[in-house]
């Protein structure tokens, strides 16, 4: 459901780094219960989110504003990735925390050799350890961040007691987009329904961009389903229509996330349904999962992670992420437990579909 038509819009990059670390007391049964959501558990539930739910991020002072593409672009390069959070619910197995910073650089190089132009990130973690990947993300690329906040969120709490639970906890997760166009107006966050945990919030980023002239505005989402099976998704799934609807303009659009679904779904026909294209629908690029991002893995089978597409022309699809890189000491370290997509919009080339 929408938090509503007052509710203040998202702040950029306003998460601090001096996130305090897990706090014991609050008992292993609250950590597990934002995880198990967090890693996509299937347990069947979902519960409706409350009205008074407050918004991920309090309001940006200005617009987020950056310099017009010159010249005139021949393409549009969009990337995503599920990042793996490095949050851990065994600390005495934590691969994804202690390969963290390696994984992010690994990132960083195969990004900046396809020079994307947008960018979208699920599982984007501040911890008091790693800091911000999303400060780190935004300096190497050099692309403005816009994020919102997913977890932990407890409904009807203030943001500020929200904050102070973030803190507690150690941890704070959610979505982030990167972008080289200039962003038009403020960005907006929306809490998708149904919710499977207290902790666990499940949020969509949405922010317009100034395109290239063959364009025009873009409008931009990304979210991440996860939790409670196939029908607590698509109820998730359908709760993000009425809002893009009402916040998309009349230009193209682009719809990235992790639905934790595969194309045979009614997840992911929620979205096909209403006339979104799936670029990488005719590639055979699975992109989920492996069982740990050290050594030899077997290749992911299925596919989850998506890129939809309305009023844009047929993209070129490739992954990234999908090649492990051999340490100094002969060990094999992937980016993530997911492959990432690329694809390049020839938007000089062909018109729009």
């Amino acid at each position: 459901m929408s938090m509503g038509a007052g509710h203040r819009p998202l702040a950029v990059a306003v998460w601090p780094r001096g996130v305090a670390m897990l706090k014991l007391r609050f008992g292993a049964l609250l950590v597990f219960a934002v995880l198990l959501a967090a890693c996509g558990a299937d347990d069947g539930g979902g519960r409706r989110l409350p009205t008074s739910v407050p918004s991920a991020l309090p309001s940006a002072s200005a617009p987020v504003t950056a310099a017009d593409p010159t010249p005139e672009p021949a393409e549009i390069r969009v990337a995503f990735l599920n990042l793996m959070s490095p949050v851990a619910l065994d600390a005495t197995q934590n691969i994804a925390g202690d390969t963290y910073e390696q994984r992010l650089t690994l990132i960083i190089e195969e990004l900046k050799a396809f020079r994307p132009d947008i960018v979208g990130f699920n599982e984007m973690t501040i911890t008091a350890k790693h800091g911000s990947a999303a400060e780190r993300l935004s300096k190497e690329l050099k692309l403005e961040p816009i994020m919102v906040r997913a977890n932990p969120w407890v409904p009807g709490k203030s943001k500020e007691q929200n904050d102070a639970l973030a803190d507690q906890f150690g941890f704070r997760e959610g979505e982030l987009i990167l972008t080289r166009f200039p962003v038009l107006g403020n960005a907006a966050p929306h809490w998708l329904d149904l919710r499977t945990s207290e902790l666990e919030g499940r949020a969509a980023l949405h922010v317009r961009l100034k395109g290239p002239k063959a364009t025009g505005d873009i409008d931009v989402y990304i979210t991440h389903l996860t939790g409670g099976g196939e029908r607590v998704r698509t109820a998730q799934a359908a709760s993000l229509l009425p809002w893009i609807e009402k916040t998309r303009g009349k230009g193209p659009m682009i719809l990235m996330g992790d639905l934790s679904d595969t194309p045979e779904t009614t997840t992911y026909k929620t979205f096909t349904g209403i006339g979104l294209r799936d670029v990488a629908a005719d590639a055979n690029l699975p992109t989920c999962c492996r069982d740990s991002v050290i050594g030899e893995q077997a290749a992911p089978t299925t596919r989850t992670d998506f890129l939809f597409a309305q009023g844009m022309p047929l993209a070129t699809v490739s992954q990234f992420g999908a090649k492990p890189k051999q340490l100094a000491d002969g060990t094999l370290l992937w980016a993530s437990d997911h492959n990432g997509i690329f694809a390049t919009f020839p938007i000089n080339q062909a018109a729009p579909q």
